[in-house]
């Protein structure tokens, strides 16, 4: 297997796994929350001000420890971290168990933070120019498999040896992940020593120069757009389901996987789409392009799935509308990583910080919106969100990365 392709299979068993540890929570908090006495509630304020708090400030630091210290190390430190996270939490006791579990909840913020950012700059170090968006595409997809897959192996863990045992299978697998990845990764190709690279090791100098980088400042602000959306699809379709097209419980859980796993089968190809389009026309423009064409497509299923009578073709519009929204992930990162050329980590750390910010945002407001306009106009508004989002890869100059 020829190196870069090794290093694709390894950040994707990485990201699936990131993302399975980061969803056991969910099956676990079932039995969890009841038996340490806690709420609902506060479980969601926990996750919110914990982890999820903790995950978008430290984006931004991990690519640079990233940058430093090479993925190599990153990523295995962070599937550390989440193996820790995972045993202090099955370990919690009832007296504490607020303290403990917003403890192990920013922990594993913390060390999730380093996934996509390291993951992003491992691609730009080891991947040819040629193959960079289907690589990015092909991880991305595997951690989509990841959070799919934890339901299927924690609820029959939980059913048989309670809610502790999850995350102490979680953590096992972490351990064995991080075991794996120091042992396969390859050590990180030589760099020539400059200016560029000594100038990066001053952090704020590092962070000075991103902020102030106009075009990856208009290319986060259309992530945060697109981010917008995803989340819609992450949070709210199971509920658009049931109070939207009158759906049950049970059919609402069955046909509410049909986004992931569109976005999960088209990601990849859309990725190798992007990439023989970019050996004919030069890979920034190709990833401008697939990327506005996924926006746009995207917008117009939103729209389709608003107004269809039929719930079906409405799910089925929608489904396909999620996966063109992950088919622009990519391009969307592989772009950052190219803009910040020399600090590829941090420029995809501040990606996805404010990707991260997206998401908060739609996550409050479709509730709100959703009862003041209703399903259709709610989904036509984030219908718009995918149009702004697409014309704002016109404002950044790809011809200069």
């Amino acid at each position: 297997m020829p190196q870069h392709w090794r290093v694709i299979v390894l950040l994707s068993l990485v990201t699936g796994v990131a993302y399975l540890v980061r969803a056991d929570v969910a099956v676990a908090q079932e039995r969890m929350v009841p038996a340490v006495g806690l709420t609902m509630i506060g479980m969601g304020a926990i996750t919110a001000w914990g982890f999820q708090l903790a995950y978008a400030l430290f984006q931004v630091p991990a690519g640079m420890f990233g940058e430093r210290f090479g993925a190599r190390r990153a990523l295995a430190l962070a599937l550390v971290g989440c193996s820790v996270a995972s045993f202090l939490t099955s370990a919690m006791p009832r007296q504490g168990a607020v303290l403990v579990l917003v403890s192990t909840r920013v922990l594993l913020g913390i060390a999730q933070a380093a996934v996509f950012p390291v993951a992003a700059m491992a691609v730009m170090i080891y991947v040819p120019v040629t193959e960079r968006v289907r690589a990015t595409a092909i991880y991305i997809a595997a951690a989509s498999l990841g959070a799919a897959a934890a339901p299927l192996l924690m609820a029959p863990t939980m059913e048989k040896l309670g809610w502790r045992a999850v995350f102490v299978l979680s953590g096992v697998i972490a351990s064995v992940t991080a075991l794996a990845w120091v042992t396969l990764m390859p050590p990180r190709p030589p760099q020539p020593e400059g200016p560029a690279v000594q100038a990066r090791r001053d952090a704020l100098s590092e962070l000075r120069v991103l902020v102030r980088s106009i075009p990856l400042l208009r290319l986060s602000i259309a992530y945060l757009l697109h981010s917008a959306v995803w989340f819609v699809f992450v949070f709210w379709f199971f509920r658009y389901l049931t109070e939207g097209r009158g759906f049950t419980i049970l059919a609402s859980g069955l046909w509410g996987s049909l986004p992931s796993i569109a976005a999960c089968v088209l990601a990849p190809l859309i990725g190798v789409a992007a990439d023989r389009l970019g050996r004919r026309i030069g890979a920034p423009r190709a990833r401008r392009r697939v990327a506005m064409a996924c926006l746009f497509s995207a917008a117009g299923f939103v729209t389709a799935g608003a107004v269809l009578p039929s719930a079906m073709l409405a799910i089925l519009a929608l489904s396909l509308s999620s996966g063109c929204v992950n088919g622009a992930e990519a391009p969307f990162f592989t772009t950052a990583t190219a803009i910040g050329e020399e600090s590829p980590g941090a420029a995809a750390g501040m990606l996805n910080l404010m990707g991260n910010l997206g998401g908060v945002l739609s996550i409050w407001l479709v509730p709100r919106m959703s009862a003041a306009w209703g399903w259709n106009g709610t989904l036509v508004f984030w219908s718009g969100a995918c149009v702004v989002a697409a014309l704002l890869w016109l404002t950044v100059d790809v011809d200069a990365v």
